[in-house]
């Protein structure tokens, strides 16, 4: 049984990492997560159990992959994708064309991104996709690009069989010519030296992730993509998430029904 102080320790651990907040009726979720590794471990004292977490990057980094969730598809969240097309035949960024999928997760909306830039773009090839996720495992199985039935089951069938090759009836995997334009790499959003170092975008996303954020974090993580969107680009959050509130460096717009974020650049900040 996870104790109150045990789990203010491991809540706090997963804070200070991640920017997620744990609160108490999450507590079950932790402990089920804690005694899965603890077993895998070999370890029978959570006391040497969170010691190891502080001492050991790589079980840090194994605890972190267990706790963070990964529940995602194909075609998640359709309109975000169709106002990405809109924008991206509209705007005049110049090429190639930039774009950041950060959580990407096991890589199903960095690599939907990429489809649909290979439909909609006269060159193909005038785009680069780059994934970014916390976990370890996540970002292994991303560059494998091997998804389940249920991970392609949004996907019209038609961009299934010119993007993937079916290994069998459960599986389906990308075809390299698509994968070599997503590079993924493990990172966090408010790590603002790591997310500098991958350069400027024109489109984030930045899906359902702020909403496990407290305020101080959330504010961080906004202020970190602030500087790594190119002047006039855009921020894409999931549907239960708005900064309009907390922050002025992003304005809300209305792109085909759907609300998208764009950078406020320094000039149009000064009118205000």
């Amino acid at each position: 049984m996870l104790t109150p102080l045990y789990f203010d320790i491991l809540r706090t651990i997963i804070y200070e990492n991640t920017g997620i907040v744990f609160e108490e009726k999450k507590s079950y979720f932790v402990e089920n997560r804690v005694k899965e590794h603890m077993e895998e471990l070999g370890i029978s004292s959570l006391k040497d159990y969170i010691f190891k977490l502080k001492k050991d990057k790589n079980i840090l980094r194994d605890f972190i992959s267990k706790i963070t969730v990964n529940e995602t598809y194909f075609y998640r969240e359709y309109y975000h994708l169709k106002a990405l097309a809109f924008l991206v035949q509209k705007e005049n960024f110049g090429f190639p064309i930039r774009i950041l999928s950060i959580p990407c997760s096991t890589g199903e909306e960095p690599y939907s991104i990429a489809i649909v830039l290979s439909e909609v773009l006269i060159n193909p090839l005038n785009f680069e996709i780059t994934g970014v996720d916390i976990d370890k495992n996540a970002i292994i199985k991303a560059k494998q690009g091997i998804y389940s039935k249920r991970s392609i089951s949004k996907l019209p069938s038609q961009y299934l069989k010119k993007y993937f090759i079916e290994i069998n009836n459960e599986r389906w995997q990308i075809k390299d010519t698509l994968k070599k334009r997503v590079k993924f790499y493990e990172g966090n959003v408010l790590d603002r030296i790591f997310l500098k170092g991958l350069g400027k975008f024109h489109y984030v996303f930045c899906k359902n992730l702020l909403i496990y954020f407290d305020n101080k974090a959330r504010l961080k993580a906004v202020n970190n993509l602030y500087d790594i969107t190119a002047e006039g680009g855009y921020l894409f959050l999931g549907h239960a998430e708005s900064i309009s509130n907390s922050t002025a460096l992003f304005e809300p717009v209305k792109v085909e029904g759907t609300i998208v974020y764009r950078k406020v650049t320094e000039e149009e900040d000064e009118e205000f």
